[in-house]
């Protein structure tokens, strides 16, 4: 213990206190953005996990007829080996798999040549007379996609064709088994082999020698092209089938010949290792779209053809579409990471003050016996940097240990934990040295004053320049629409400086004007305890910005925590309508039965029907007409949330009146207008109708995607009997389990779609970026209120010393433990209260300065505007919190002096 403060200064208790200060701020600082990192690498894990594997590929195409010019001109024709396909496709995989993206092993790679599609004139039964036509396919390798299941593999090409493969659906759906000839329109440049002129004849002979099936039906082998898995019947004006074979592994040359000039196109596909990625969804963004932008460089024989080359993939729109929120997500993550760190150091350099008066009698004595300033630098960075950086080091292996990964890199990573480090350890040295720098010499009370005045002019100007840089940065921000720099992140913070400026100017005035005020009234407390709060300005300014820093961090993130709530619930109510919402498939309806058993399910408490139809007005526009019951439906939109309310007497039809009172959308009211009524034909099973608009709805549960719509009475297509095409449930506790269990004996079950509004809140609140974004600001959270709470115990402790002599001299004079209690409270109370005042000013202000910039959409995934709004009790509380630990830390301080009045007068 003793080496410990010889080296420290501060013995085993303060070491410790600043171990415990700097670790915190160090694992607050390092594993924010570690999360940030996890938090962005797991959303696309999730993204490309939910892909299908077509899309998760790299596409590089190319056609016959380019290559050929490229290569040898259009002249003379070329002809492509499998040793040249597997060059391609070496230098490619090499290229593309040398970023951030990593592909699956090369043998997962596979090229294909594809013919246009080819009449089939032979005469199929299986086809019952409908025109076919037939694509080949030569892919390359094949062997690990397909598995025989009949006949043979090729093993010749026949002098007057080709020989393919088709699968077991292509064979079933046309008739087609080993042995089959299919005879198709063949192009007119055909030679076979190269064996003489191009053939006089157009037909080209696919001779079928071996029915097989995929070995993984879901790769993108067969997902690239779904005709080559089975073929499709194509209906329109006139139904047409459309098929694919694959050719035999040997007849590349031939395909080259008898396609070749007549549209063969050549696409290598490239499959994405999804669970060796370690990028951000930036960075793969930025180098996918470096592949499309630019042309893949070939080398050696096969260098002319790279101009003829074209890279797509389908993942680049959902990285831009991840990209965007992951972007919406680090404007509000920048603004918690910098308002933290900036926290972090003030209360360090709040920490390197306590150190200094701690160690004030000791540097003294240094400096008395000859020590330089440089000394005193050295001796208090040292005792810091004994106590502070082992603490930093386990913080960071402890970050590393919470959030396991990798870690973000270049100085984003560092900088937060670096600053607040050296402050730890450079601050208490600076503090020593600046405390113990040689006095000035006297001078006359002219000069004085002058230096005052030149004092009170530097802090105005100061004052002013801090202001001014903050309303700077909330423009620019404003203006920018988002953060990305330290500047414009500090928006938060920012906001607080103009309060916390305005509060130390008028602190002082106003406390000794209430000092003044008390000492008409009888009693010393009060008297005391305001004089000495306003004598204490200079020991509050830090303190005061620290405490105001933290509790509007505080407040910032718990309203951006509850704004993204907000909007999940209102976005879960604007995409299902209801607790529950049961669809049928068009031409499909529930009866009178199936409504009743649905709305007797345990759990429901407002249950309501539509039958929804489209209608086309007289002028061509189309609307969506939904017949409600006007009683049971305005009783359900009431129980919802973001729905415009509904009034039955709007739907009720007035005696003798011939319209149909409607309630429509804006859209559908401006076609029908506002005055007399509108006549519609008689279409989809209803009669003609006459209808008035009543009234306006910006929008229905029924209908929750929203469009042109008419909400009507049931009654006036009540004779039609048309069925119940959708029903809304409401009620918190819907026993959805149950709800299935009746689909299950309803008729039509396979054609009805349960949507449940729990089911999509929990999609939204699951995601990767909410989760992780949510764990971040619970720790900002956590973290602000604790150096909230610690710059109370500093606070309390730098007044320790004079506090306890002035203490000592009121117990001597009279005072007991009780007033002097109350005293100590009143005297630490106006910090607390002007730290509150200036937080509710920031708090009142964030929404409506921060706001414009803040883009929820990311969470919410949803464009509806989700508004901020102050939550007072998000930092009333912790002051609360705060005065409470005040009152019982200084009446456990006077308490546990009790009896040492003497030796402190003494001292």
């Amino acid at each position: 213990m003793s080496a410990l403060r010889r080296v420290t200064g501060m013995g085993i208790a303060g070491s410790l206190a600043l171990a415990l200060l700097t670790g915190g701020c160090v694992l607050a600082a390092t594993a924010g953005p570690r999360e940030a990192q996890a938090t962005g690498l797991l959303g696309v894990q999730q993204m490309m996990n939910g892909l299908p594997q077509v899309e998760k590929t790299i596409v590089v195409a190319t056609n016959y007829v380019s290559v050929n010019s490229a290569l040898q001109g259009v002249s003379q024709q070329v002809s492509l080996t499998p040793a040249n396909l597997d060059d391609v496709t070496a230098q490619l995989h090499r290229d593309f798999g040398a970023g951030p993206l990593p592909l699956a092993p090369q043998t997962a790679d596979w090229t294909a040549m594809t013919s246009g599609p080819r009449g089939v004139i032979s005469s199929l039964p299986a086809l019952q007379g409908i025109p076919a036509q037939v694509e080949v396919t030569y892919p390359y390798p094949v062997t690990d996609h397909i598995r025989l299941v009949a006949g043979s593999m090729p093993d010749t090409s026949p002098a007057s064709g080709i020989q393919v493969v088709v699968t077991a659906q292509t064979a079933s759906a046309w008739g087609l088994r080993p042995g089959s000839r299919v005879a198709v329109i063949a192009p007119l440049q055909t030679t076979i082999s190269g064996n003489g002129p191009p053939s006089p004849s157009f037909k080209l002979n696919l001779d079928v020698t071996g029915i097989v099936e995929p070995t993984d039906p879901d790769s993108s082998f067969w997902k690239a092209d779904p005709l080559l898995a089975a073929p499709n019947l194509y209906v329109s004006q006139s139904k047409l089938w459309e098929g694919a074979f694959i050719a035999d592994p040997g007849e590349i040359a031939t395909m080259q010949e008898i396609f070749g000039l007549a549209g063969l196109s050549i696409r290598w596909e490239f499959p994405v290792a999804t669970a060796g990625l370690r990028a951000q969804a930036p960075a793969l963004y930025s180098e996918m779209k470096q592949f499309t932008l630019q042309t893949p460089q070939l080398t050696g024989l096969l260098a002319p053809m790279s101009n003829a080359l074209s890279t797509s993939s389908a993942l680049l729109g959902p990285l831009a579409t991840l990209v965007a929120v992951s972007n919406g997500v680090n404007v509000l993550l920048w603004m918690v990471y910098v308002g933290l760190a900036v926290a972090g150091v003030v209360m360090m350099l709040l920490a390197a003050r306590m150190v200094a008066a701690r160690r004030s009698a000791e540097m003294a004595v240094r400096r008395a016996r000859g020590a330089s300033l440089a000394h005193l630098f050295w001796r208090g960075s040292f005792g810091a940097a004994v106590a502070g950086v082992p603490a930093a080091a386990l913080a960071w292996t402890l970050a590393v240990l919470l959030v396991p990964g990798p870690g973000p890199t270049g100085w984003v990573a560092w900088w937060p934990g670096i600053a607040t480090l050296a402050v730890a350890v450079l601050g208490p040295g600076v503090a020593a040295a600046w405390q113990h720098r040689l006095p000035r010499r006297r001078r006359s009370v002219g000069r004085e004053r002058a230096r005052w005045r030149r004092r009170w002019a530097t802090r105005v100007i100061f004052e002013v320049t801090a202001c001014a840089a903050a309303i700077g940065g909330i423009i620019v921000l404003r203006r920018q629409g988002g953060g990305g720099d330290l500047y414009t992140s500090a928006a938060p913070l920012l906001v607080a400086v103009p309060a916390v400026i305005v509060v130390l100017r008028l602190y002082q005035p106003l406390l000794r004007g209430l000092a003044r005020a008390s000492a008409r009234r009888r009693g010393v407390i009060g008297f005391l305890g305001l004089t000495r709060a306003a004598q204490a300005t200079a020991t509050l300014a830090l303190p005061a910005i620290t405490l105001v820093l933290t509790l509007t961090m505080a407040a910032f993130t718990i309203m951006v925590r509850d704004a993204v709530v907000r909007g999940e619930i209102a976005a879960s109510w604007q995409e299902t309508g209801a607790d529950v919402a049961l669809t049928y498939s068009p031409g499909f309806g529930a009866g009178p039965a199936a409504v009743r058993a649905f709305a007797a399910v345990p759990g429901v408490q407002h249950a309501a029907t539509a039958v929804e139809l489209p209608l086309d007005l007289t002028g061509g526009e189309r609307v969506t007409a939904i017949a409600v019951d006007p009683a049971s439906y305005a009783a359900l939109v009431a129980s919802t949330e973001g729905y415009s309310p509904v009034s039955p007497a709007l739907l009720t039809q007035v005696p003798g009146q011939a319209a149909v009172p409607v309630l429509a959308s804006p859209a559908a009211a401006a076609i029908l207008g506002r005055q007399g009524s509108v006549p519609i034909a008689a279409q989809q099973g209803l009669p003609a109708l006459r209808v008035r608009v009543s009234g306006e709805l910006q929008s229905t549960p029924a209908l929750p995607g929203g469009g042109t719509f008419l909400v009507l009475p049931l009654s006036a297509i009540g004779g039609v009997g048309a069925p119940v095409n959708v029903m809304l449930l409401t009620g918190p506790s819907i026993d959805v389990s149950r709800l299935h269990a009746v689909q299950a004996t309803m008729p039509g079950a396979d054609d009805l779609t349960i949507t449940t509004r729990s089911q999509v809140l929990q999609e939204l609140t699951g995601a990767p970026l909410q989760h992780g974004t949510f764990l971040i600001f619970t720790l900002a959270i956590v973290c602000a209120l604790a150096l909230a709470l610690a710059v109370m115990l500093l606070e309390l402790a730098l007044s320790t010393a004079d506090r306890e002599l002035t203490m000592a001299k009121l117990a001597t004079m009279g005072l007991d433990e009780r007033q002097r209690v109350r005293l100590s409270v009143l005297e630490a109370f106006p910090a607390i209260a002007a730290s509150a005042v200036a937080a509710v000013a920031c708090a009142i202000a964030l929404p409506r300065l921060v706001a414009p910039a803040i883009n929820l959409s990311a969470f919410t995934q949803s464009q509806t505007s989700v508004p901020l709004r102050p939550d007072f009790a998000s930092f009333l509380l912790p002051l609360a919190g705060l005065l409470v630990v005040t009152v019982i830390a200084l009446a456990y301080e006077i308490r546990s002096r009790r009896g040492r009045v003497a030796a402190t007068l003494r001292a």
